[in-house]
């Protein structure tokens, strides 16, 4: 966009960019460790010479377990500057998770942590991954330290390849892969989505163009990071659309409420987001209300719709609020709310499509979906997946013939063209010959004073063949009841929609990338504990 910054292929490109033209500008802090954009760039130069003498070149993948510090920063930039391939491992996947994407991805090398910042050791599962004869092998490499019965550490390549030369830099294009995205996998093994050079440079473009004028996207951008490095929000949302900026990425290697509003203002953070059960989370920890968060111009959120009370005290930080759709197979960004939505707007819509993908809302026996019906969304563009990592059939299986996006969302555009969600295709069901939407129903439980968060799931009935079971989390000190909620919703809604049964829980089981883990919720509605 006029103004901004250049038109670059790799993100990697960017750091070198900011490196020459504001070398002093901070572009990393995590905990007390900062570096400017001369620093970063010198670090990912070195961090890239580790990798090659370690064997890492052209289209060779590098496997990470970690959470956002720096070493995950400067070793995903050194990555993509050497023209492999990065891919993320959270850090709170199990052995048989990390055994899957390891021996479905075979990488090069496995960097990896040995300890997370709860104290997790993961050296049993290093040492029990290097003797798997079915785990394709690799050489693994831990941080911060050593372990000499793993492997080498990230800080002794680097330092043993100092006088190495720089390795020779490679003609990226904007389809050359870049990264692969596992899915989380909840419907079967996750599968790999990777991702091009171009379409992680698409999501600041989407965005920039959701907000064109806007003071926040151009200079001075300071973003809290703490998402998970695997998940497309915290690699392209944050991570890219910073770096392109010139901003600077203040890291956390873990998700905490009150250590993220103490961060904010520390830091004087200006952007903070995540899914709407990290922010629900935020503002129920008894430091929000007296935090300063004065530096904060916005907050937005993606991977589910927020519930109207939450969007109404986030109003009350003074900040711009902002909300998205997309996935991981679309670039991230789909669709963005208009600069300054009303609060209905943003608890109740995902904003309108991006004008950079083509889109389109498609009816299930064919057609397009008409304003107010209900089709699946549809995409077509630069920020689209190359493909499955290793799936021919799954990658078929995604697209129509002629290379539309099959993403299994289904919403309606209203009059003004935003688009609602009404859930996964997956997830819509069938009750007494109706189809139920759960997000319908899950808006309509949030309106209750009580509600902080509801999720509804279908289970089996001999009846009607499915039927709803609704699990909700209260505000604090709040006890609503099963009886109160279903009157509630049969004020609101038809009869047949009211789920059979209604479970208030303390919180709700979470899938490591932040989303509410319905699988799990479908077993305890069945009967399985909570």
């Amino acid at each position: 966009m006029p103004g901004g910054p250049p038109r670059l292929v790799r993100l990697s490109d960017y750091v070198g960019h900011y490196a020459s033209t504001r070398p002093e500008s901070e572009a990393v802090v995590f905990g007390a460790q900062r570096l400017t954009y001369a620093q970063l760039d010198l670090e990912v130069d070195r961090c890239a010479r580790a990798l090659a003498r370690a064997g890492v070149g052209l289209g060779d993948r590098v496997a990470m377990l970690t959470t956002p510090r720096t070493e995950f920063i400067v070793t995903l930039m050194a990555t993509l500057r050497l023209g492999a391939v990065w891919i993320g491992i959270n850090p709170r996947y199990r052995l048989e998770e990390m055994a899957h994407i390891l021996d479905d991805s075979r990488p090069r090398v496995f960097l990896s942590l040995l300890r997370d910042p709860d104290g997790r050791d993961y050296r049993p599962d290093l040492v029990a991954l290097k003797a798997r004869p079915w785990v394709s092998p690799f050489e693994i490499i831990t941080f911060p330290d050593r372990d000499d019965a793993i492997g080498p550490s990230l800080a002794d390549l680097i330092q043993e390849a100092q006088g190495d030369c720089r390795p020779a830099p490679h003609t990226a294009s904007p389809t050359d892969a870049a990264v692969i995205v596992y899915t989380s996998g909840t419907t079967g093994r996750p599968k790999g989505a990777v991702l091009g050079h171009g379409a992680l440079v698409y999501a600041y473009e989407a965005v920039s163009r959701s907000f064109v004028g806007k003071e926040y996207v151009r200079e001075g951008m300071r973003i809290l990071c703490n998402l998970p490095p695997n998940h497309i929000g915290c690699l392209s949302e944050m991570v890219g659309n910073t770096i392109i900026r010139g901003g600077a990425l203040i890291l956390a290697d873990r998700f905490n409420p009150a250590e993220a509003i103490a961060a904010i203002a520390r830091e004087r953070v200006t952007v903070f987001g995540g899914v709407p059960a990290m922010l629900q989370m935020v503002v129920q920890d008894p430091a929000f209300a007296t935090a300063d968060l004065s530096s904060l111009k916005m907050i937005g959120w993606g991977g589910a719709p927020a519930p109207a009370g939450l969007v109404s005290i986030l109003a009350g930080t003074g900040a711009h609020l902002f909300t998205n759709y997309g996935l991981t197979e679309g670039g991230a960004i789909v669709s963005a709310t208009p600069p300054d939505s009303d609060l209905e707007t943003l608890a109740t819509t995902v904003g309108a499509p991006v004008d950079l993908m083509e889109h389109r809302l498609a009816l299930e026996e064919g057609g397009l979906a008409p304003p107010g019906e209900i089709g699946e969304i549809q995409l077509r563009g630069p920020g689209l997946f190359l493909g499955y990592w290793n799936d021919p059939a799954a990658t078929a299986a995604a697209l129509t013939r002629d290379g539309w996006l099959k993403t299994g969302d289904l919403a309606y555009a209203t009059p003004e063209g935003l688009w609602t969600l009404k859930g996964r295709r997956g997830e819509m069901f069938k009750s007494g010959g109706y189809n139920i939407y759960p997000r319908e129903i899950e808006q309509a439980l949030e309106e209750h004073p009580d509600v902080a968060l509801a999720t509804v799931v279908e289970i089996p009935d001999p009846l009607y063949f499915e039927v709803g079971h609704a699990f909700v989390c209260a505000h604090p000190g709040a006890r609503p009841s099963e009886r109160a909620l279903i009157a509630h919703l049969k004020e609101r809604l038809a009869n047949y929609k009211a789920p059979k049964r209604i479970h208030v829980l303390a919180a709700m089981p979470m899938l490591p990338i932040g989303k509410v883990d319905k699988h799990r919720l479908r077993e305890i509605a069945r009967g399985g504990a909570a």
